[in-house]
Order: C-alpha cells, then structure tokens, then sequence
C-alpha cells in the first residue's frame, strides 16, 4: 500500500501485462438490519470488494481485515474478489462495468489509481473521472528484501549494488506486475544506482513472495505489512526500507535514501465506489469504513503488519490522488516506459 508522500524516485521502466483472478468470501456478517444511515436499503444484498492483486498482498490484506468488519456492521456478507493481472487494469475493468449502487467497491492502490493512466495510453476506463474515492484505508512504507538462502552474503544495499554491479543482468526482482508501484520502485532503484537488474513480473505481491521465499528469484520490493511475517520468520532479509526514516519494526535496517537520497517508496491503499453512485450511499460507505478502523481487530491486525491509517477526510481525497497521480505520472515519464 502506499504512503502520504506517494513515490519521488526519479525514474522507473517498463512493460508487459499478465492476467489471473481469484475469489474468496470475507466472514459473513450475523444477521443483522441493514440499517439506513442517510442510505435507506443499502445495503440491500452482499457486497463484492475488488481487489487489483492476488490473494496474499498487503492491498488484500487490508481488504480482508475491513470488509469483514464492514460485514459485521452492515449486516450483508462481503466478498473479496480478487483480480490480479495487467497493474489492475483487469480488476478497474471489472469495477468500471459494475452497477454505481454501493454493492460493488474497490480497494486499490497508486498502482491502479495514479499510474495506469500515465503507464498505458488505451486505458480502457479513466480512474480519474469514473471511481470515486471513499475512504484511505491504510499507508506503509515499501521495503527491498531478499532471499537470505540465495544472496547470503547481502545484508545491506550498497552490499546488493556491489554484486549487481559485478554480475550486470545476472539479478532478477519480482514485482506484483509489470507497471505497478513494486515494479516502478525497483524500476527506480535500479535507474538512481545504476545497475541492470531484471524485472520478474507477477500477478500480485502474494505469488512474487512465493517464489521468492521459494528461491526463484532473489529479491524483491514488498509491502512492509506482507513482508513483515516472513522477516520475523527468517525466510526474508530486509535490507532497506523506501521510507524518510527507520522503521521500528525493522531495528538496524537503513533506509534507500541513506545511500541513494530523496529515494522514497511508500504504498496506500485506498476505498473507492463509482461515479454515479448516490450521495447517501458514499457517505454510509465512508462513514463504516472509518468505523471499522477503529475496531480493536482492525488495530490489532494493523499494528501486527506495521500498517498505518491515513485520516485524510473524504472532500481531500480528489486532491490527494491528482497529487499522487503528478508523482508517478513524473515517474513513469522519466522511465519512458509504456504499456500498449
């Protein structure tokens, strides 16, 4: 997920798309009244969450975590619906074809909502005019992790630069897709340090930690909330998270910019309904969202992944997101790169 200050790396590259979808059901809620709330009869059947990654990622994550609460509270089931492929260009799609009623919500993140549209000239939606920010969810920043089994002699990244540096072209790293945020930062990291790594592609954050743990491919930039548990586990390495200061949650671990300054990464995640939506309907939306932040099970989950919540009102979010969408627009720009 991404953070306040979006991305500022100076350049990223690019191309190629993938396609995969997957679909779980968030715990239904107890049945209970659905309630008014400024938005009588919404809602009136279960609500489908699309989320542009794979099943794993810290964008389902936070998904999951709130829409099983927005079940408890609205009284309808909540299913997560995962379409992973393209930089969420197949899930905005999705979303873009749905009823403006409520039912049908997406959580996405700079990836999809202020890159897409500087990435790929044939966008077949525009995220711009057609979804409607709700609520920010969460922020974090993005951290750079390896495989300890397959590169254990990096530990720090002048370490990684060093060895990338005597085997040009020999280093892959994984991205949750060609053209999203994960694939950008490593974009930029290899642009600010000047070494040729190879991007891998995938359908979203959860497979690419899978091979990566897995040993497939050596490193990766991650979501420090998906990242976390495998760091503890020992199965990955951070060695320097994209953020303007240490994290607590990673003790003795540097930041990109301490080598490479001004380098920044960090991911949100955002809530999103349709233009055309009623007005009634947005606002019990944003309204339940903002509660379930505040229920203990959604604190606990986020202090357990390191996310942070955002409390930008809603009436900000328009400016927030063409702030962040001139970020990355500069980003992909300074990349060249281009999805056709």
């Amino acid at each position: 997920m991404v953070g306040g200050n979006g991305v500022v790396g100076r350049r990223g590259v690019a191309a190629a798309l993938g396609l995969a979808a997957s679909t779980a059901a968030v715990r239904p809620a107890a049945a209970q009244g659905s309630g008014s709330g400024g938005a009588s009869g919404f809602p009136s059947r279960p609500i489908r969450i699309i989320v542009p990654f794979a099943a794993g990622g810290t964008t389902d994550i936070v998904a999951r975590a709130v829409g099983d609460r927005l079940a408890a509270q609205l009284g309808q089931p909540v299913v997560v619906d995962n379409r992973g492929g393209a930089g969420g260009v197949v899930a905005g799609e999705v979303f873009a074809r749905s009823e403006p009623d409520g039912h049908t919500l997406l959580v996405a993140t700079a990836s999809l909502a202020a890159i897409n549209k500087a990435l790929r000239p044939n966008l077949p939606f525009d995220p711009d005019t057609e979804f409607v920010p709700i609520a920010m969810l969460a922020q974090q920043p993005n951290v750079l992790v390896v495989n300890p089994r397959v590169l254990p002699q990096v530990r720090t990244l002048p370490d990684l630069i060093a060895l990338a540096k005597a085997r040009p072209g020999q280093l892959n790293y994984a991205s949750a897709g060609t053209g999203t945020q994960l694939h950008l930062t490593g974009a930029m990291l290899a642009a600010e340090a000047g070494i040729d790594i190879v991007h891998v592609p995938y359908r979203g954050a959860g497979p690419a930690v899978a091979d990566l743990i897995a040993g497939q491919v050596p490193m990766m930039f991650d979501g420090l909330g998906s990242a976390l548990p495998h760091l503890r586990a020992g199965t990955l390495r951070a060695i320097a998270v994209a953020a303007e200061a240490p994290h607590p949650a990673l003790p003795g671990v540097q930041t990109v910019a301490a080598t490479l300054p001004g380098f920044l990464s960090t991911n949100w995640a955002a809530l999103f309904g349709l233009r055309g939506t009623p007005a009634p309907v947005l606002d019990r939306i944003d309204a339940e969202a903002r509660k379930a932040l505040e229920t203990p099970e959604v604190r606990r989950l986020f202090a357990e992944r390191a996310f942070d919540t955002m409390p930008i009102p809603r009436a900000e979010l328009p400016a927030f997101m063409a702030s962040e969408r001139r970020r990355w627009g500069e980003a992909v720009r300074a990349s060249g790169a281009r999805v056709e």
